[in-house]
């Protein structure tokens, strides 16, 4: 049988900013908060270029060891808490989805 590994977990996120005070707010509750459930930014970009369909203004990609980690990073208590400034403070869409088995 071949060895293969769990696939990875990637959270993406679209976001255009409203308030950029309530912003900050998410910025720090969210600090490192990837790197406790084994995951690292990967993109951050606030000017993609859209080359089809629409989109808000700011991507970025969060990539977890697994899709369980990145699920349990989105459902922590810790990030309950971020989310509510990033809510308040943006226009976003928020996507888990799981890499390729490799």
């Amino acid at each position: 049988m071949e060895n293969q590994t769990m696939p990875k977990g990637y959270l993406i996120a679209t976001f255009t900013i409203h308030d950029q005070a309530m912003f900050q707010k998410y910025a720090e509750a969210g600090k490192n908060l990837a790197a406790k459930f084994n995951g690292r930014v990967i993109l951050s970009d606030s000017n993609p270029k859209i080359l089809e369909g629409k989109s808000e203004a700011i991507i970025v990609v969060v990539e977890f060891a697994t899709h369980a980690d990145a699920e349990r990073c989105y459902h922590s208590p810790e990030y309950t808490i971020a989310k509510q400034f990033r809510i308040a403070a943006t226009t976003s869409t928020i996507i888990l989805a799981e890499g390729l088995t490799q």
